[in-house]
């Protein structure tokens, strides 16, 4: 199913390179003269080039090799022309497309009075509303210690160090959503990840755990078993670690530019 905004983030990104490759040829076409054109025959193991333009002869004026570079000019306007033709007609069958992206699932629904819809079950909810009712479910996380930090994002919710407010401000400022230690069964235990996103395109969960105390050899040690447990039972791309050491702490760019890319390979 297409999504209307995965086109028009398309259409964007072509909109951008139209514009780049149009400039470009608006620099190289006042090198040679107007309306000239480039002739290629095959001589020997190479080619001949030769510059067609008004008063040249019909096979064109000969190119010698010292003027390479008149040829490669030639060779690049005629390419971006066509480039810019292309992406073009790429925008246009895009933004057509966009007219009938809707999602027909959500579009039917859309199309019952209020009334109606209470009473219906939906074969597949919009995005927005899948989201709110993965978010609304009940789930009890691990206690905090008497003696334990308070740590507060934001948002008001409480976390176990200043690294996690970082990640989940962040998280929140990019409109990605999360829950925090939620409980997850693996094999016959239960862990509790720091952060479990969603995956709204595969609708799928993925998990990230921040190790904080990558210093301290018991932590390390305890650290690299709990990602061994992980691993045995979920494919690499539901999978997120970050690290940090009193030397190297959380690097607030890094987890910015990440969280970055991660918005856009969700699906938010």
């Amino acid at each position: 199913m297409f999504r209307e905004k995965d086109i028009k983030k398309e259409i964007e990104t072509l909109e951008s390179q139209l514009r780049s490759v149009s400039s470009e040829l608006e620099k190289i076409t006042p090198l040679v003269p107007e309306g000239a054109g480039l002739r290629v025959i095959r001589r020997g193991g190479g080619y001949q080039y030769f510059m067609r333009h008004q008063g040249s002869k019909p096979t064109g004026d000969y190119i010698q090799k010292k003027n390479k570079e008149k040829a490669e000019v030639l060779a690049q306007i005629e390419y971006d022309r066509k480039l810019i033709k292309n992406i073009e007609q790429q925008i246009a069958g895009l933004k057509q497309l966009c007219a009938f992206s809707s999602d027909p699932f959500d579009h039917t629904f859309d199309q019952m009075v209020s009334g109606k819809r209470e009473l219906i079950r939906p074969h597949r909810l919009s995005d927005e509303t899948y989201i709110r009712e993965w978010k609304k479910k009940d789930y009890t996380g691990p206690e905090f210690g008497e003696k334990a930090p308070e740590y507060y994002t934001r948002q008001g919710l409480r976390v176990r160090s200043k690294s996690e407010v970082i990640i989940a401000d962040i998280l929140d400022e990019m409109s990605v959503s999360f829950l925090y230690e939620k409980p997850l069964q693996i094999g016959a235990g239960t862990v509790y990840p720091d952060f479990t996103l969603l995956n709204i395109r595969e609708r799928r969960e993925l998990y990230w755990e921040h190790f904080g105390m990558m210093d301290d050899m018991e932590y390390r040690n305890h650290a690299f078993l709990k990602i061994r447990k992980y691993e045995s039972s979920f494919r690499r791309s539901s999978l997120i670690w970050t690290f940090e050491t009193e030397r190297f702490p959380l690097n607030t760019k890094t987890i910015r530019n990440m969280v970055t890319d991660l918005k856009a390979d969700l699906g938010y």
